[in-house]
């Protein structure tokens, strides 16, 4: 139940009333925006709201169930103009919160009323009037809907969903702890002064890690004993990497070491970049060529690319069983029907 104080309730209830929007966005790293639509700047439970004239709040639809309201939140000019759909697709907005509050503006010492919060389910981007909107639904939205699963010949999961029953890949395991149990078949990861060297270790024995941590061996293969846990070094999928050469944003090739790396190992794969000015922000690789190491991605880099950037690559997965089970070696978790009969033998004659 939502807490609204006897004066905002009167507020709620006079002609013409003296109520406003105020919107808090925070991304997945922090960073928080905070405005006001009311069209001047507030001060509201310690913080100072900018006035904002693209914000708006308005098109929230409340049930009487309790939940969030349903509907769309148009993003600060903050927002809007710093970024672009190109962020939305390198997933910049990915885990966003929103919090609105309902106050009034001219006493916001009544305290306000708070919705949220909440994260983001959908990001449209209209890039010829540069105005991003939310879409958000309430918690009791999805209890709502009817879901199912159609039959597919290919794999359903994203790689590395690890969701039960789901694809599984152990693409970025936990860094391992120290005074831990661990189970058989556990994946961890161990930094080396910040680096991985492209190693996950899979328990092998079943026990807990020691207070201080061993020199792990990062041969593959090579086992090291940690307290009563044992660890087996294996290739890990996620290779890093350094731009070593760059043509322009979108076309570049890169120092990585990657055995099993024919052409096209990375295709379709995930660039996440660990450090230049795209830091953080993720690309979708649309051609790897073995011999060079190039990386062709869909669309640009956000910023610009530069020699000596460090990046993080996923291999790709054309989601068929055929790659899952030869690539990945993991076909017992392909989410796919992919035995199941074709067009041409529903249309055949029968016998």
């Amino acid at each position: 139940m939502r807490t609204v104080s006897a004066e905002l309730k009167a507020a709620m209830a006079a002609t013409p009333h003296t109520l406003g929007w105020l919107g808090q966005f925070v991304f997945l790293d922090g960073t928080t925006i905070r405005v006001s639509a009311t069209g001047a700047p507030a001060d509201f439970d310690g913080h100072t709201w900018t006035a904002d004239k693209s914000f708006k709040g308005s098109t929230l639809k409340f049930t009487g169930d309790g939940s969030v309201p349903d509907g769309e939140v148009t993003a600060p000019t903050a927002i809007s103009d710093a970024y672009d759909a190109e962020d939305v697709y390198a997933g910049t907005f990915e885990g966003m919160e929103i919090t609105l509050f309902v106050f009034n503006y001219r006493s916001p010492a009544d305290s306000g009323m708070q919705l949220g919060p909440y994260e983001v389910s959908e990001i449209n981007y209209d890039d010829r009037g540069r105005i991003a909107t939310f879409e958000i639904r309430g918690i009791l939205q999805q209890a709502k809907q009817i879901t199912v699963e159609e039959l597919s010949v290919s794999c359903r999961s994203d790689l590395g969903d690890q969701r039960p029953g789901f694809c599984n890949l152990p693409l970025y395991p936990d860094d391992v702890a120290r005074g831990t149990a661990y189970a058989l078949g556990e994946y961890v990861r161990v930094p080396d002064a910040g680096d991985y060297h492209n190693r996950m270790f899979r328990c092998t024995t079943a026990g807990t890690t020691a207070g201080s941590a061993p020199a792990y061996n990062y041969t593959v293969a090579a086992t090291t004993t940690d307290g009563t846990a044992v660890f087996t070094a294996e290739e890990a999928w996620v290779r890093s990497g350094v731009v070593a050469t760059r043509t322009d944003d979108s076309d570049f090739t890169g120092t990585l070491t990657e055995s099993r790396a024919v052409d096209g190992w990375f295709t379709s794969g995930t660039i996440k970049w660990t450090s230049g000015l795209n830091v953080g922000l993720y690309n979708q690789v649309r051609v790897y060529t073995g011999a060079s190491k190039r990386i062709q991605l869909w669309g640009t880099a956000r910023w610009t690319v530069a020699v000596n950037d460090t990046f993080e690559i996923v291999p790709g997965c054309d989601k068929t069983f055929a790659m899952c089970l030869a690539r990945f070696l993991n076909s017992i978790n392909f989410r796919g029907e992919h035995l199941m009969p074709g067009r041409d033998f529903l249309a055949g004659a029968g016998t």
